[in-house]
């Protein structure tokens, strides 16, 4: 098996690629966040984020739940209160 493909500093470039991806986001402030959301239903919020983001992966997080921190492109978590409500604005990441 072929290994992967490797920048001169050794860094896989697929990696360097999801960095430099996330970096320009950063920076141009592509970075999408829904505060109008906070106090909605899931169901509410996912079809608005579907219609102005239609490749989303929406994941609902009940109260204390825990997550991973890594940032996925395509991934927006809706952060539950004990009420089900949105608790905090649903962004991309």
């Amino acid at each position: 098996m072929k290994p992967a493909a490797r920048s001169p500093a050794g860094i896989p470039l697929f990696s360097l690629l999801l960095f430099l991806l996330f970096f320009l986001a950063i920076v141009s402030g592509d970075l999408k966040t829904w505060p109008e959301l906070v106090g909605k239903y899931p169901e509410e919020a996912e079809k608005v984020i579907k219609k102005e983001m239609p490749t989303a992966k929406i994941q609902v997080m009940k109260y204390g739940e825990s997550v991973t921190q890594e940032f996925l492109p395509y991934r927006v978590r809706l952060f539950l209160d004990l009420e089900g409500k949105i608790a905090y604005p649903p962004r991309v990441g």
